[in-house]
């Protein structure tokens, strides 16, 4: 093992954004993370770190990922490549990104070459430092650009001219940015684009959607109708069909088969069966495509975490039941491509919930939001300092964060349904 040895033993804290193709597609995830080891590059030490890393909780949206068919690209610097950590990710999946200053060019081709011969793809990082070792720049499948540092990619794409590489633009801000990067022939996006809600004026909820309102408001009253709910959840053939797999599953083993929605409202007990419900519909409203469901998963993530924190930091006095609906709802804009003034006309929230999701100045839950996007982006810097502002722990934010990850990675990875009809499609 690399020195330092304990350091190098600590699981890989990270975060994984999502890459999409041109046609807004998912095409894979990508790790981004660090640890005390290399907090500045944010690389894998080790085989035994990568794979201590892989098998934590954490991973298994990634796992999910990687079982569905997609790519999982990480960061490895040059001693990481030399010790051969990238063995550690699936090799038909795997896309060895190598990031950090290489004092040695021919030996890490070598073993650039070798990967890819075993299966292997490799991404390098064009501009973001010295110009690349033309014995490197040569084996690249993937060549990155930051779009956050105002650079003009004509140069970028100058280089990469006649190349047989794929072009990933990464840190893409807004959705104009990623027209116009995609116009210019990139083919590759990550970044907090997909998040932002493009709104079409002609956009109005769906049948299907508004029944999804209407079961939230049942659920989200004070004092739930029991009769009312069932009946509601009765009527929607997607939603009951779940809940009673869940109910029925190996799980929970009950000796007796739970054949009533009625019963299984009664078995589960209100507060998960609001949490179970909440999750599930969110995940309806966005069933239609790559980046509706990566909204939802991150929405789920985005929940659980603000739930932990106010649990963790009860000083400050927020309720953990509000502040996980405040995380699921979001991106609910950009899930339905309606203006969040809009959306909450529909959500059963106290006015001051609802303020906050439309982003409106001076909100007391502005800090966590600015929280959950610092580690959504990566960007560990504004993290370290924003968690200092709080009066927060570090490493007790990042082990939520972990925490929360898992939650929604685990959820999407075991919710299956009847197929429904499908809905009208967004235009794009």
């Amino acid at each position: 093992m690399n020195e330092p040895d304990a350091a190098a033993a600590v699981p890989f804290f990270f975060t994984k954004q999502a890459l999409f193709d041109a046609k807004r597609k998912l095409w894979g995830y990508e790790i981004q993370g660090g640890n005390e080891a290399c907090p500045e590059l944010a690389c894998f030490a080790d085989r035994e770190q990568v794979a201590d890393s892989l098998a934590s909780s954490s991973y298994m949206g990634v796992q999910h990922a990687v079982e569905r068919g997609k790519k999982v690209v990480a960061p490895f610097d040059e001693s990481g490549l030399l010790a051969k950590a990238p063995y550690a990710l699936p090799a038909a999946h795997g896309v060895v990104k190598l990031v950090g200053a290489v004092k040695n060019p021919a030996a890490a081709a070598a073993a650039a070459r070798q990967l890819q011969a075993d299966g292997y793809a490799l991404a390098l990082e064009d501009g973001a430092g010295p110009p690349l070792a033309p014995e490197l720049a040569r084996l690249a499948n993937l060549l990155c650009f930051d779009a956050s540092g105002g650079a003009d990619p004509r140069d970028f794409l100058d280089r990469a001219k006649g190349r047989q590489v794929i072009l990933l633009a990464a840190r893409v801000r807004g959705l104009e940015q990623f027209e116009a990067l995609r116009a210019a022939g990139f083919t590759l996006f990550q970044g907090p684009f997909f998040k932002e809600p493009e709104i079409l004026a002609e956009r109005k909820l769906t049948s299907h959607q508004m029944s999804r309102f209407t079961l939230l408001r049942l659920i989200e009253a004070e004092d739930p109708d029991v009769d009312a709910l069932a009946e509601g959840i009765s009527a929607d053939v997607s939603v009951s069909f779940r809940l009673l797999s869940y109910l029925n599953s190996a799980a929970f083993g009950f000796s007796q088969k739970i054949q009533s929605i009625r019963q299984a409202i009664m078995i589960l007990g209100s507060v998960k069966m609001r949490n179970w419900l909440r999750a599930v519909l969110l995940a309806d409203m966005a069933q239609h495509g790559d980046m509706p469901r990566e909204l939802a998963e991150l929405s789920l993530q985005r929940a659980r975490f603000l739930e932990l924190v106010a649990t963790r930091y009860d000083f400050w006095d927020f309720h953990p039941g509000s502040l996980f609906l405040l995380g699921l709802f979001s991106l609910l804009d950009a899930i339905l491509g309606l203006p969040m003034a809009k959306v909450t006309e529909h959500l059963p929230l106290e006015e001051k919930l609802k303020a906050a999701l439309r982003r409106e100045t001076h909100s007391e839950y502005e800090p966590l939001l600015e929280l959950v996007a610092c580690i959504e982006d990566a960007d560990w810097t504004r993290l370290d300092q924003l968690t200092q502002n709080l009066g927060f722990d570090l490493e007790t934010v990042k082990a939520c964060a972990g925490e929360a990850m898992a939650w929604s990675g685990a959820f999407f990875a075991t919710q299956t349904g009847p197929a429904e009809p499908a809905g009208p499609s967004r235009r794009r």
